[in-house]
């Protein structure tokens, strides 16, 4: 059986498309909310006071009825007032905070669809995200990020954008991150859709919204509404940071639901309770208390029980800190490399006035190769020449130690144990980065050159044969003109590979088929191979520090 081809499933203006959710449903910040009851309330709102007085990070997980609900611009304030330090949710969240600043409206309306397989195939919901979170992968992003950063930087497509969480997180600079399920959100469904980015991307929140939880002791962990996603995130998160020795005891944990659990929610749940399985009083309430802290379970409609947090929260705010202030937007650690790379060469620093800054843009290559070597992919390298030398320094250096030691992980060190010369082995291998250049299979290219219609195809030939949907290309040209490289370039793009060009200061046609052109600041031949070669070092030893830097503990 042959998996269905998506890029026939038709659409439909989203123009045409009834919806329930509209701008005069938000809530206002400012509203008196109705009257609710309930102490473990109060006590929750005490904990996130004290957190956040602390420096302690206060997060807030939700499902896609916090927004649907019209309580978006509550967030938002809780945001900018620096109370919630990280916003989490899981994929109808971003859809519907993504409609919402597209169209002010959200949440279809659907006495068709199911019926006629149009339910959720709205064009421009599907399109642009896409786009959103494909850019976002070729960049290095999270999921949340992707999308907040396409927000802000298409400020006439989004007359609505102000009411959007995920763009006052980018703006604000604080981390969003959205937990996808393949295959549960109506932008699955759409032709544009790249499983392979929206894996990357919401991998990259998980691996953020882990970071988070490593820094939650004394902090506070709230759950809106979701059910398995919300509480399934945290408590593997949670459990990654135990286990990497980061001390996560005394927390409080609160979920936000309409389901009552009666007045003894607190005690661990026992065989004898009904089979129905409460996910959210296991793996909030219950489990991650165990070892400090209290959970609590807070019953009633969002509507209601959101605007009664803010409030409470905001009468308890002393005038000289109503203001916490928003975490600084975290830059990507690059192990102070490319700082000492300037200190070598100071023609690398982009100068006042010039377009491209080199240094972000190598920054960007890491992310983007760490990110797909780290979800099992290959960096394929190629060029002609010296830049095929170039092709296979790099992978030398990525294949086997380069600057800094590297240890063999235990279980391969075992594996290796047991086999008749395995202390030799174990005394002679280190692990390595896959990395595979292109071109220099003779027999390969020459059965290429024979039976091929048209020259320099070679490279492309194989990659198509050998890449996979998020792996890497890195071209190298030092004219960006050559055409096997090109062809290469282009192939991989069709392929899902997200393209690096690394190149002279023309660029070339290389860098109008690359998604991360580096170009160094030369035009001859040989002063451009002498730049590469410092900014491939650079780019390898922050590899190597990236996935082996532990071994230097």
């Amino acid at each position: 059986m042959q998996p269905i081809d998506l890029s026939y499933v038709k659409t439909y203006p989203i123009a045409e498309r009834p919806n329930l959710v509209k701008l005069t449903d938000l809530i206002a910040p400012d509203k008196a909310p109705p009257r609710f009851e309930g102490t473990d309330l109060d006590v929750v709102v005490e904990h996130i006071i004290a957190a956040r007085r602390a420096a302690r990070p206060v997060i807030w997980m939700m499902g896609a009825h916090v927004i649907k609900s019209g309580l978006s611009r509550i967030l938002i304030d809780l945001m900018e007032r620096g109370i919630v330090t990280h916003v989490a949710g899981n994929g109808a969240v971003s859809i519907h905070d993504f409609e919402l600043a597209l169209i002010g409206e959200t949440s279809e309306d659907v006495p068709r669809g199911l019926e006629d397989g149009t339910f959720g195939m709205a064009e421009e919901t599907g399109s642009l995200m896409h786009r959103a979170i494909q850019s976002g992968a070729r960049d290095g992003l999270g999921y949340g990020t992707a999308l907040g950063r396409f927000i802000a930087e298409n400020e006439a497509r989004f007359p609505h954008r102000e009411i959007s969480v995920l763009y006052n997180a980018y703006t604000l600079g604080i981390p969003a991150t959205i937990h996808a399920t393949v295959g549960t959100d109506i932008i699955h469904q759409h032709p544009d859709a790249n499983f392979a980015a929206l894996g990357a991307t919401s991998g990259t929140d998980f691996r953020l919204f882990v970071a988070s939880v490593s820094q939650l002791n004394n902090g506070v962990f709230l759950n809106f509404g979701s059910a398995v996603t919300g509480p399934e995130v945290f408590l593997k998160a949670l459990t990654i940071v135990r286990n990497l020795g980061y001390v996560v005891e005394k927390i409080t944990t609160a979920n936000f639901d309409l389901i009552s659990l009666g007045p003894d929610y607190h005690s661990p749940v026992s065989k004898q309770e009904p089979v129905y399985y409460y996910r959210p009083r296991k793996n909030i309430i219950n489990r991650p208390t165990a070892m400090g802290g209290q959970g609590y379970h807070i019953v009633g409609d969002h509507q209601v029980t959101i605007p009664n947090l803010y409030h409470r929260i905001i009468s308890q705010l002393d005038r000289a800190d109503v203001h916490y202030g928003a975490p600084e937007p975290q830059l990507p650690d690059t192990h102070g490399v490319l700082d000492a790379l300037v200190s070598r060469s100071p023609s690398l620093q982009t100068k006042p006035g010039e377009q491209t800054d080199l240094l972000h843009t190598l920054t960007t290559a890491y992310r983007v190769i760490a990110d797909s070597l780290r979800c099992g992919g290959t960096l394929f390298l190629a060029g002609n020449g010296g830049s095929m030398a170039d092709a296979l320094h790099i992978s030398g250096e990525m294949l086997k130690s380069y600057a800094h030691r590297r240890i063999l992980p235990d279980r391969l060190r075992d594996r290796l144990l047991s086999q008749p010369d395995g202390e030799l082995l174990v005394r002679n291998l280190e692990p390595g980065l896959r990395a595979v250049v292109l071109g220099i299979n003779p027999s390969l290219s020459s059965a290429v050159a024979n039976d091929m219609p048209d020259r320099d195809v070679n490279l492309a030939q194989e990659l198509v044969a050998r890449a996979r949907p998020g792996d890497v290309f890195l071209g190298i040209s030092t004219s960006g003109n050559a055409r096997n490289v090109a062809y290469a370039a282009q192939t991989a793009r069709a392929l899902g590979l997200t393209v690096v060009g690394l190149t002279g200061c023309d660029g070339g046609r290389l860098v109008e088929v690359s998604d991360i052109a580096v170009r160094v600041p030369a035009d001859r031949t040989d002063r451009v191979q002498e730049l590469h070669i410092q900014c491939y070092h650079a780019l390898c030893e922050m590899l190597e520090l990236e996935f082996f830097s532990e071994d230097q503990q």
